[in-house]
């Protein structure tokens, strides 16, 4: 066992991508006693550094193997929580936090390192992440998620679901080994109530509570890095991301994921995928009620027999419009006249699933595929080029 006492018990923010990490380690950085950067990756850096020691120390180690280890272990907490303690010293602090979310993968190092570490186990909505994801980057994805996207190429929704389920469980589970030195934080408990929420946390972390936390988050000085620019630039905590995730539609998430979802969501207290549709999408109330008439929409937009328009047009599509007032349907287009009838379970070659607000949007022009596609609220599974082109000729 490592001794603790060359420096004070460091804090870790642990949560997977989009979960609000970011404006955590803000609210933390912002008490005037612990400091808390942007992402420094400690837990690779701890790897790194327990094996470039064990090279050094080398085969002539005058000790047993668990002495050994203990050495090791001991360099690697002098040296990262040197670092940390030079960081908080020139922001006049006392104790460091981390945030990076990379460490969820490390948590067995950081344990050894730092037995008397104290971690935030922050959790959100699985599918608000999956949209903050989506959001994020321009090419659709974040960098720390691509091995996700490689074992779902087609489905990018499922792959960061995928990444939300495996990082939970695994922050989860290190919660449920270590109760004692684990505090959970609900990201939209935390946004909706901060004063009720906040200080306990402090409480845990065995800081007194500043009210002025609340206020002065985002006028204090915070060094930046790689997460979230758009926080930097809000004025208040609030609850403008949480529900964002309903503008995905649910038919884009496969059924063998969402038992998976659901379970894990209830293990965490949070809403299962039905009750979060359930609960309405922002915006919405003005076309909740609207009835979705598909066939009359087919046959004013789609050309129903051959013509230009649909040249070398093939395929069988299903459509799925999601939420009240939507519904599913089969487009055949594999002969020469468009057959329009009711979902069924038949088999197609693609499925374009759209939410009903944003469907409504579309059919009404106040909105172009591209900007709903750019928002989630649509999603395609099976052959692109043909979702496209039913796409282009409905609404383009």
């Amino acid at each position: 066992m490592i001794d603790p006492s060359s420096g004070a018990a460091p804090v870790f923010i642990l949560s997977c991508e989009r979960s609000g990490s970011t404006l955590l380690r803000m609210i933390i950085d912002t008490h005037s006693q612990i400091a808390c950067p942007a992402q420094a990756y400690l837990g690779p850096t701890c790897r790194s550094l327990i094996d470039t020691i064990r090279f050094s120390v080398g085969q002539r180690f005058d000790g047993s193997e668990r002495d050994r280890d203990t050495q090791i272990l001991q360099e690697v907490r002098a040296i990262v929580d040197g670092l940390m303690q030079r960081y908080a010293a020139m922001r006049g602090k006392r104790l460091w936090c981390e945030k990076t979310t990379l460490n969820v993968d490390f948590l067995d190092i950081l344990s050894k390192v730092f037995p008397d570490a104290r971690y935030l186990c922050l959790y959100r909505n699985c599918m608000d992440v999956v949209q903050s994801c989506l959001k994020f980057s321009s090419l659709g994805f974040m960098p720390e998620l691509a091995s996700y996207v490689a074992a779902q190429p087609d489905n990018l929704v499922a792959a960061m679901a995928e990444s939300w389920l495996d990082k939970n469980t695994k922050i989860l589970d290190f919660e449920s080994a270590h109760p004692d030195r684990c505090f959970r934080v609900v990201y939209e408990e935390m946004t909706r109530d901060p004063r009720a929420t906040l200080p306990h946390i402090f409480a845990f972390l065995g800081l007194a509570w500043e009210p002025s936390i609340v206020d002065k988050v985002f006028t204090s000085d915070h060094d930046r890095g790689d997460g979230d620019v758009k926080v930097h630039f809000s004025e208040k905590i609030n609850q403008d991301s949480v529900g964002r995730g309903r503008a995905i539609p649910l038919a884009s998430v496969p059924e063998a994921l969402r038992s998976r979802i659901d379970g894990l969501s209830e293990k965490l207290g949070q809403d299962t995928l039905a009750r979060f549709y359930g609960g309405g999408e922002p915006g919405e109330a003005a076309t909740k009620a609207r009835p979705v008439d598909f066939h009359a929409l087919v046959r004013a937009r789609l050309p129903m027999s051959d013509s230009e328009r649909r040249a070398g047009l093939r395929g069988v599509c299903r459509f799925v419009v999601e939420g009240e007032g939507g519904d599913a349907w089969i487009l055949d287009l594999s002969g020469p006249e468009v057959l329009v009838r009711e979902d069924a379970g038949d088999s197609a070659d693609c499925t374009i699933a759209v939410t009903h607000p944003a469907f409504c949007e579309l059919v009404d022009g106040t909105a172009t595929v591209g900007e709903v596609y750019e928002r989630g609220a649509v999603s395609i599974q099976g052959s692109t080029h043909l979702a496209l082109q039913v796409g282009l000729l409905m609404f383009g």
